[in-house]
């Protein structure tokens, strides 16, 4: 049983640790076109097997970093977010343009009016921000109609630029980041398999920052780098999905036209405003 006043507290730390900064200092959360967001999003959407007529749920999705390349791939979509000022401004930014119902609350309790809903659940360096992966990974599963999904891409807690970026960097703290410690591949898989997931795949890769991955040559340095399995181990980032068991009443009608990956340079960002290496 989770400690609800220590799970209030931890919702607290995490909301200020984004709400709190001014819009300069939270330029890691704004929507731009960026071959780093977009090679994230083309990663996730091969790795999960993402296909057009799926109904996918982004939780942790911030301001829409992420979200809305998902939705612009033609994918359909809804957000999560535990901030309603992060949830204002991707309401803001999407005016006029992509239509995405906005959903306010914590994972950890979620509304029963989305339990069930979803063939597929997304998160964007967001997994590292819950107060408890277990009883996270149990509330996620009831999001999902039987023999749906999650996919993800996080922190590796074996990268140390991560470490070297939280002691640096002005606008990051280790209260708000300390959840990488749970990021284990033995830590998630015992997390999923718990909740009733399996076939949990996870696979790291890449290692360079936004600044250098956008930058020139940014891509082959880092196809070189992933090309170099000793590396693997101690890349930056890593993709997670599972599934839940087909149970009585899946859905008949099963998406099956794979979704379009970004091109290089094409369609942008939004984002879960979560860190990253």
């Amino acid at each position: 049983m989770l400690d609800p006043s220590a799970r209030a507290a931890h919702n607290a730390v995490q909301r200020n640790y984004y709400e709190g900064r001014s819009p300069e200092e939270n330029f890691r959360l704004e929507v731009r076109n960026s071959p780093y967001i977009e090679n994230h999003v083309k990663r996730l959407v091969h790795f999960a097997g993402l296909r057009l007529g799926e109904h996918i749920l982004d939780i942790g999705c911030g301001m829409g970093k992420y979200t809305l390349p998902l939705l612009r791939q033609g994918l359909s979509v809804e957000a999560l977010d535990l901030s309603p000022k992060l949830l204002a401004a991707l309401e803001q930014q999407t005016r006029s343009r992509e239509q995405i119902r906005l959903h306010c609350g914590d994972v950890l309790d979620p509304s029963p009016d989305l339990c069930g809903r979803f063939d597929v659940v997304t998160g964007f360096f967001m997994l590292h921000h819950l107060y408890d992966l277990i009883a996270g990974a149990q509330q996620i599963s009831r999001l999902l109609r039987p023999g749906g999904r999650v996919a993800f891409v996080d922190v590796n807690p074996w990268c140390p630029l991560y470490y070297l970026q939280i002691s640096i960097s002005p606008n990051m703290s280790w209260a708000a980041e300390k959840g990488i410690l749970n990021l284990t591949r033995s830590k998630v898989t015992a997390a999923l398999t718990s909740a009733g997931f399996r076939d949990v795949k996870i696979d790291q890769f890449g290692i360079l920052p936004p600044a250098l991955r956008n930058g020139f040559a940014g891509a082959a340095i880092e196809e070189a780098f992933d090309g170099l399995r000793v590396f693997k181990p101690v890349s930056a980032f890593q993709l997670i999905s599972a599934r839940l068991d087909a149970e009585e009443g899946e859905h008949s009608q099963p998406a099956d036209t794979p979704a379009s990956t970004p091109s290089e340079g094409g369609s942008g960002p939004a984002g879960s405003g979560h860190s990253a290496v």
